[in-house]
């Protein structure tokens, strides 16, 4: 595991809570696997996580880039948190809400390296407090489950780590799709034909046409599928309402959801039965439980998800997962794809369930 180091001379509060002085850094580290979805391969993680320094406690934050999704790069981020840090400097906040509303506004766009700041200063929040994050939140620290994922490949490579993943004993399932309907059509027949009573879906991360995606989705309904996951553009709500219709599949929107006006949206198209919301897309922790409540109030159910993130990002998820009422999927497994991890403790997978570990903040601790 390699690092690059930058320290920010910036001087600010929130609430009764100081911060000295930020870190901001950029690590690599191995991966397991490649990590293979539709819109491109991932060979090794490349991340950037914020640090804030308080008088007695430090924040950490992360910031996980997919440039198709968040319009982010790696080294890019650097710059836009040292940038949003520097312009922050002798400012006063009254609040983690009044924080976070002032960090979105800077800049447009952005919600990673603005997820990074936000969950960095929820983690020096809570320590200061002497709490765990999620009670911060106004959740708790209940173990849930969480899908594990089958990466793009030929049916005999699904059909491997379906047998892998299921030592782990999964309660969910999930399997990447979106580049070739007929092939993915055979690898989801060999995997549901496979299953031990695991619930399963399918992401095709906009991969499809609407043809393809009726083609498709028709089969997952034939294979009993919880749902099928952002089966075409995310702007292509009208068509994503059709194929609700033609196919008779719920349908989960992820990449068309990055805020609470999305989800509105997506409920005047018709094009959804529930929503996939993360901290990454959202930016931050705040931003997140907005859209999170949005869904609720309009009595549409969700998932919580992730990108490739080490323990803290996933821990910071599950906290966020276990502050709303609807929130009744989970994937959040991204940490279990990295090898040498930035961060130990945080959280735990056992058995198909995360447990997040008690502590103060996100309970994770820096290892690079």
């Amino acid at each position: 595991m390699q690092s690059k180091k930058s320290e920010i001379n910036t001087k600010f509060s929130i609430g009764e809570f100081k911060i000295r002085k930020a870190y901001v850094y950029r690590v690599n580290a191995k991966m397991t696997e490649p990590f293979s979805i539709s819109l491109g391969t991932q060979y090794d993680f490349d991340g950037i996580f914020v640090e804030l320094i308080g008088d007695s406690e430090s924040g950490y934050g992360e910031c996980s880039t997919i440039p198709e999704i968040t319009g982010e790069f790696p080294g890019a981020a650097v710059d836009t948190a040292t940038m949003i840090l520097g312009s922050i400097n002798e400012k006063k906040y009254e609040s983690l809400e009044e924080f976070s509303e002032s960090i979105t506004k800077i800049i447009y766009g952005s919600s990673a390296v603005k997820n990074a700041i936000e969950m960095a200063a929820h983690d020096l929040y809570a320590k200061c407090c002497g709490i765990h994050a999620s009670k911060l939140l106004g959740g708790s620290m209940e173990p849930k489950e969480t899908s594990l994922t089958i990466t793009l490949g030929s049916v005999n490579d699904a059909i491997k780590e379906l047998a892998q993943i299921q030592k782990k004993k999964p309660k969910d399932i999930k399997m990447k799709v979106g580049l070739d309907a007929e092939l993915d059509i055979k690898r989801i027949r060999a995997v549901s034909d496979r299953l031990k009573g695991e619930r399963f879906y399918v992401d095709a991360n906009q991969g499809y046409s609407l043809q393809d995606a009726i083609k498709v989705g028709k089969v997952l309904n034939d294979v009993g599928a919880a749902f099928f996951e952002q089966p075409m553009e995310r702007h292509e709500l009208s068509k994503m309402a059709y194929l609700r219709r033609e196919a008779g599949i719920p349908i989960m929107l992820d990449e068309s959801i990055s805020g609470p006006r999305d989800v509105i949206e997506a409920i005047l198209h018709d094009s959804a039965d529930y929503v996939n919301v993360k901290l990454t897309k959202s930016g931050g922790v705040r931003q997140a439980l907005k859209t999170l409540f949005t869904a609720q109030a309009y009595g549409i159910k969700a998932m919580v998800g992730c990108m490739i993130e080490s323990k803290l990002g996933i821990a910071a998820s599950l906290a966020v997962a276990l502050s709303a009422k609807n929130v009744v999927f989970y994937d959040l497994d991204g940490f279990q794809f990295i090898k040498e991890q930035p961060f130990d403790s945080g959280i735990e997978y056992i058995k198909g369930m995360n447990h997040l570990i008690d502590g103060k903040g996100f309970a994770c601790k820096k290892l690079f």
